[in-house]
Order: C-alpha cells, then sequence, then structure tokens
C-alpha cells in the first residue's frame, strides 16, 4: 500500500506555532521528514491521500476505554464489599467478559500506552521509561499503532484523552493514525493549572506574572516545564492553557459524544484515555464521597456518558468496549491513591524481605501491572462471565485486527495475542508466559523483572516505588528468581524454595521462553526512542502571558 507525504503541509501543520512564536526548528525535526522511515511507511495527515479499504459494517466498531492509575481494586466489581461505587463500570462488566487477570504491558504510562498501541514490548517498540513534556522525540515513528492498522482497514479513527508518546513535531497523535485528537499531551500533573484540586505534596499553581522564562519581548527561554501550564489541544491546535480540570472529564464525555453521533453511519475506532485517577484529582460534582472515590464516581459517570451514547446512535449492538488502566494505583500519593485490592506485594513491604516501599506502580510485583479490565459487545456476548485467562493491554492490538480482519503490520513481532478464543467463550491461547518489564522501581528499565507461567510468577528485580511518605525499597536482582504461586499467595507474601517441587518445572519453562525473547529481539524489526529532551519545545500558546496562558 502506498502512502504519500506531503511535506511542505505537515511541515506547516506540525510547525506553524513554532514558527509565529520565532522558534527555530530543531534539526532533528528536518531529518525526520526525510528520513528512510518517512520515505518508506509515509505519515497520516487528515490531508493525505490514503488508499484504503471502505469500512465493512459487519464487523464492529472498538471503543477503547483507557483509565489512568486505577487499580485492581477499584471496580467494584472486583471488590464488591469495598468503598469504591462504579456502577456503570459494573454493569458493563456484569454483561460482557470481565477479567480478573488482566496486566498493562508496563507498570508506568508511556511504556503502557505504547504496549497498547502496538502490541509490543517497550525492548521492542523502544518506549521503556515516561517522556517529558520537553521531550524532543516520542513513540518511534516505524512503530505501526492500532490507528494505523483501524484506518487502513477504512475506519474512522479519533483520540481523546492523553496521549503521553511525544506531541512535538510527527509524534502527535494526528500523525500516528488518529484523525482526530482532543486531550493532554501528558500527564495532568506535568504542568500548572489554576484548577482547585486534590495532590500530595499540593499541585503547582500557575504564575500570575509573566514568567521569568519568557523574556517580556516574548522570545520564548523555558528552562524548566513545571511553571508552564498543562494544555489541552484540539488537533494540533492549543485551545486552552493552564486546562480547567474540573470540567475536562465532562469536555471528554461530550467530544466522544459527538464523535460517535458524527460516525454513526461508519465503522469507527475511539481510543478514550482519561486523566482520571492521576493526581491532581479534581471533579466537578461532590457525591458525599472522599475525594479519590468522588473523582472514580466522576469517571463512572463519564462512561456511563459514553455509553448512553452509543445506544443513542443506534450502535450499540455491534460495538465493542474494551475497559482497562495502565498501570497500578500510585501509593506516593496517599489518601489520593486507589487500591491495588488483594495483591499487595507483601513480601516487598516487610523489612527482612524486600525493604519497604510500595509494591504498585512502577514495580514488577501484581499491584504494579494487575488491573481491573472487561469487554462488552451485547452482539457476540448475550451472557456475562467471568473470565480467569492470563491477558494483557499487549492483546488489544492482536485482537482489534483479528475482529476487523485487518492483516498485523509486517515485518516485526508482537508480544500480545489475539483474544477472539476468550471473547467466544473458549480459553486464551496464550500458553506461555507473559513478561513484566521493569517500570522504574527496580532493574534496567525495560528489561524483563518478572515473568508470569500459569499460576506461578518468577520476579528477576524486586523493589519498592516510594510509599506513601516516600519510603522506598532496594532494587535487587534475584538469580534464580523468587517464585511465587499467584493462585494460593496472591499477596505475593512468601516465594517457593528452590527445592519446593513445582521449581524446578516451572523455571524451565520460563528459562526457555525468556531464551526464545530475546532470540527474537536479535532477528526483530526494533525502535529506539529518543529521550532528548529541549526545554524550549515545551508546548506554549502564547509566551506573551504567564504559564503560556491562553483561552
Amino acid at each position: 500500500m502506498q502512502r504519500f507525504v506531503v511535506v511542505g503541509l505537515n511541515l506547516l501543520l506540525c510547525y506553524g506555532v513554532i514558527i509565529l512564536a520565532s522558534r527555530k526548528l530543531d534539526p532533528r525535526f528536518l531529518e525526520l521528514v526525510h528520513s528512510p522511515v518517512v520515505q518508506e511507511h509515509g505519515i497520516y495527515t487528515r490531508d493525505n491521500m490514503i488508499p484504503v479499504e471502505r469500512g465493512q459494517k459487519d464487523t464492529p466498531n472498538i471503543v477503547i476505554l483507557f483509565a489512568d492509575d486505577m487499580g485492581w481494586g477499584d471496580m467494584g466489581a472486583n471488590s464488591p464489599t469495598s468503598y469504591v461505587h462504579t456502577p456503570t463500570l459494573d454493569s458493563l462488566a456484569a454483561k460482557g467478559i470481565r477479567f480478573t487477570d488482566f496486566h498493562s504491558g508496563a507498570a508506568t504510562c508511556s511504556p503502557s500506552r505504547a504496549s497498547l498501541l502496538t502490541g509490543r514490548l517497550g525492548l521492542r517498540n523502544g518506549v521503556v521509561r515516561n517522556f517529558e513534556p520537553d521531550s524532543i522525540g516520542g513513540l518511534p515513528l516505524n512503530e505501526t499503532t492500532l490507528a494505523d492498522v483501524a484506518r487502513r482497514k477504512g475506519y474512522t479513527t479519533g483520540m481523546i484523552g492523553k496521549w503521553h508518546l511525544g506531541i512535538n513535531g510527527l509524534y502527535h497523535p494526528i500523525h500516528r493514525g488518529f484523525e482526530t485528537y482532543y486531550g493532554l499531551p501528558y500527564s495532568n500533573d506535568m504542568g500548572c493549572i489554576d484548577s482547585y484540586c486534590y495532590n500530595s505534596p499540593e499541585q503547582t499553581k500557575c504564575p500570575t506574572k509573566l514568567n521569568q522564562n519568557i523574556t517580556a519581548n516574548g522570545v520564548k527561554n523555558i528552562t524548566s516545564w513545571m511553571n508552564i501550564g498543562v494544555p489541552l489541544y484540539d488537533d494540533l491546535k492549543i485551545i486552552e492553557q493552564p486546562v480547567n480540570i474540573t470540567i475536562l472529564s465532562s469536555r471528554y464525555a461530550e467530544r466522544a459524544r459527538s464523535f460517535i453521533s458524527r460516525n454513526a453511519k461508519k465503522s469507527f475506532l475511539l481510543y478514550v484515555a482519561f486523566a482520571h485517577m492521576h493526581v491532581p484529582l479534581a471533579f466537578q460534582t461532590d457525591e458525599g464521597f472522599l475525594p479519590y472515590q468522588n473523582t472514580l464516581y466522576e469517571l463512572d459517570e463519564t462512561v456511563k456518558t459514553i455509553h448512553q451514547a452509543l445506544i443513542n446512535s443506534g450502535v450499540e449492538e455491534n460495538t465493542l468496549i474494551w475497559f482497562a488502566s495502565d498501570n497500578g494505583p500510585w501509593e506516593l500519593k496517599c489518601e489520593y491513591s486507589g487500591s491495588a485490592g488483594p495483591f499487595k506485594g507483601d513480601w516487598q513491604r516487610r523489612a527482612e524481605g524486600g525493604g519497604g516501599g510500595s509494591a504498585s506502580k512502577q514495580t514488577v510485583w501484581e499491584g504494579g501491572h494487575r488491573v481491573p479490565s472487561f469487554i462488552y459487545w451485547p452482539q457476540v456476548i448475550k451472557e456475562g462471565w467471568v473470565s480467569a485467562a492470563l491477558a494483557s493491554t499487549l492483546d488489544i492490538l492482536p485482537t482489534v485486527a483479528s475482529l476487523i480482519r485487518a492483516p498485523l503490520p509486517p515485518g516485526r513481532a508482537f508480544d500480545g495475542v489475539d483474544l477472539t478464543p476468550v471473547i467466544n467463550g473458549r480459553q486464551s491461547n496464550r500458553n506461555t508466559v507473559l513478561f513484566h518489564p521493569n517500570s522504574g522501581a527496580a532493574g534496567p528499565e525495560g528489561e524483563i523483572g518478572a515473568a508470569r507461567v500459569g499460576p506461578y510468577k518468577g520476579v528477576y528485580y524486586s523493589g519498592g516505588s516510594p510509599a506513601c511518605g516516600g519510603n522506598t525499597g532496594p532494587s535487587q536482582h534475584h538469580d534464580p528468581p523468587l517464585l511465587f504461586d499467584l493462585e494460593s499467595d496472591p499477596s505475593e507474601s512468601s516465594p517457593l524454595s528452590p527445592t519446593s517441587p513445582n521449581f524446578g518445572k516451572v523455571m524451565k519453562v520460563i528459562k526457555k521462553e525468556l531464551q526464545n525473547l530475546h532470540y527474537s529481539l536479535k532477528v526483530d524489526n526494533k525502535s529506539q526512542a529518543d529521550y532528548t529532551q529541549n526545554p524550549s519545545l515545551t508546548p506554549c500558546c502564547s509566551v506573551f502571558e504567564p504559564a503560556c496562558r491562553c483561552h
């Protein structure tokens, strides 16, 4: 399939704001436009002539709903006796397939999102840690996204919410397969805000006087992004900075409703990546709960609005909704953090074990990557049921590709599997291990920190991320790994003895699969992300206003 790159138009769209603000283009951007990757694969823009297949209405519409920092125990269906109130999520999960053993592809933001959109671990797609607001790069351009796959099949594609995979130039979601984009380019705490909110420590408020990092004559000279407002994008344009996070969820709901209504007669893919439950927490209506529970309920209400939009547009029956979270709760935020349910990582927390710290976000413990998830698809799933199949956000791309009858991108290996057998009521076809990459708490970032085979989990790198109060646990490498039986010990309290009957058998399987993975990586078409930072590239709507302010 041939695609064309309209270089002049791309530069005008991508860099028009930069030119108007008297910003010099980083020469690496110009190199990208003429690079072999772009020349060979092309880049999607809204104005490109892209030969695609016409959408087929016998294949489902796809709606991916992706929460942020939401723990396994934050969905009422998983924890019916807990404090949470998520009636919409619980109802959809009860009528669909609720996964109890579902995992994010990584335990932190950018790598998790990259794994969802590519079906590949960070060792392949190059995204092994988070991007910053002033990052030059993003998800490498030779990676094919879920939106690319759907668009080539004639699907209309849209994204709403948090991107966090690079915003400058060709890394913007508009150039990664999405025809429309409305949302935040990164986390809602990566910059200052004006809105009243909840965070620990308190969220940085935007300055009211001209930022000292921007000279009086309007020349941009940013040295830090913390005093720059968090921006809200509408396609390629910043429309508000700092964003009003108090009303952001209702804005996302309205944009989703509009997208669904506008494209009801087409085949569409909609990816909604919520700001909830990432700090700073904010909500419009106080339901009488604590701040975290109020925010969680607002997330649930937003999902309700999106679901109702599908009903009102007459497309609910043949629309597949897939809900998940990017990683587990961020315990450092204390009362503004969620619950991992029974997956507490007890061994890590003990002084005589891992030495303390959190066993949730950024770790390879279950609380870091086991997340709430369900699939809702009325036309196919007639009665709800609970699946114990081992599954992951890595599986979303290959599964969606199978359902819409799209070929997987050629010339690369995938770590996800097609979960169509699960959707059809049969067992998952993941007969091998699921790998969990290190995500910041311990070990080399992106390297395999733990591996699952059946109910067993081998932990090669233990370490505790900052817990409430800031306590951490040291990074430790284990050879042989700590082996846990999650069926009998979901809290990962007591590793099995190397002399136990199953230790050797399980380790033989894990070692073999690690060998296969390392061989696959040697021959695969791998990518490498550019994590170089340039403060002058921090998104800025108006250099003449404090915090780059505009509305």
